[in-house]
């Protein structure tokens, strides 16, 4: 027997810990999927969002877990409940639920019971879900066996990423050797021209405090962007998302410096053999040099090195991504209205 529970929050130890266990048996689940990632989350985002947590079981056992959030909107209409998988896109680049491969569709099915049978919605937003963990297909099927109306059935974004194993010579093997060639001279004019390089990893306990400096030249390298790097809460997302995962290596902050200066830098979320590029800036003074585009191409030999199994550039399709031979992981989304 399938049964859903719904809960306003799981606490330390019990169902909480059965769904720290479940992160292991799927392979698509990411830090972005961890109920510590979207305690912080909400802790700083939150505000008067009412999340929940359902929990699906098969004959007792834990099969699923689907965090989600109801926000209210106000419209022509009058206020409007958009219910949504937490985490939000603008700071989580992997959304939705945790279960084993096989109970995809018995997941996705009882959540999708559940919304039938609840008024407390309008609108929900599946968002955030790669096409190859099966998901979208999964709420696909059980939608359509509920019959609620689905009005955006579609791509959202998409992930580029870089597959690994082997040393970073193997991986640069791997390139075409237009892409690979082009790396090599960049690297050499930015050593040839402005410095010695050397990739610095920052110790752990000095991380925090340099995050306000890497926000403020992140804002510098991308004028376009600005505004968001600016934003205090952003300031207060990357300080607090440090202090809950530096100390077990999972938030990283490098940089890269040039004759002894830096010149670029990047942070990154590690975790369960993915290296995830988070955000990278750089000196806009080197431009020229494509600092840039070095420091990643030097931060893929590092995780090559560590025995990482995938670089992720995580979302947008930016070119500089496809220098690296990255190849897209498509993301859909789809949006079912009460009819």
């Amino acid at each position: 027997m399938i049964e859903l529970r719904t809960h306003d929050a799981l606490r330390a130890g019990g169902e909480r810990s059965a769904w720290e266990l479940l992160l292991d048996e799927d392979p698509d689940a990411t830090v972005f999927h961890t109920p510590r990632y979207l305690d912080t989350w909400y802790r700083t985002f939150g505000g008067t969002t009412a999340i929940r947590v359902h929990t699906v079981h098969s004959d007792g056992r834990l099969i699923g877990v689907i965090p989600d959030a109801n926000d209210r909107q106000g419209s022509a209409g009058g206020p409007e409940e958009i219910r949504r998988f937490q985490g939000g896109t603008e700071v989580t680049d992997y959304l939705g639920p945790v279960s084993r491969p096989e109970d995809r569709f018995d997941v996705a099915s009882a959540y999708v019971d559940h919304l039938a049978g609840d008024v407390d919605w309008d609108e929900f937003v599946a968002a955030g879900l790669p096409v190859d963990s099966r998901w979208p297909e999964a709420f696909r099927r059980a939608l359509a066996a509920r019959e609620l109306r689905v009005v955006e059935d579609g791509r959202e974004d998409v992930c580029p990423r870089v597959a690994l194993g082997g040393d970073h010579d193997e991986v640069l093997a791997r390139l075409p050797g237009r892409l690979r060639q082009e790396l090599i001279r960049k690297t050499r004019k930015l050593a040839r021209d402005a410095g010695e390089l050397e990739l610095v990893r920052v110790p752990a306990g000095e991380v925090v405090g340099r995050l306000d400096a890497f926000l403020d030249q992140a804002a510098e390298s991308f004028p376009d962007k600005a505004g968001f790097f600016q934003r205090p809460d952003m300031h207060t997302w990357f300080r607090t998302l440090a202090e809950e995962f530096v100390a077990e290596d999972i938030f990283r902050l490098h940089e890269l410096h040039v004759g002894g200066l830096p010149a670029a830098s990047t942070v990154s979320l590690v975790h369960r053999g993915t290296w995830g590029l988070y955000n990278s800036a750089f000196d806009p003074t080197l431009a020229s040099f494509a600092p840039g585009v070095v420091m990643v191409h030097l931060l893929i030999g590092e995780a090559s090195d560590q025995g990482q199994q995938v670089f992720d550039l995580l979302r947008g399709d930016e070119p500089y991504k496809y220098r690296y031979g990255a190849s897209d992981r498509v993301l859909e989304r789809l949006v079912v209205q009460r009819s």
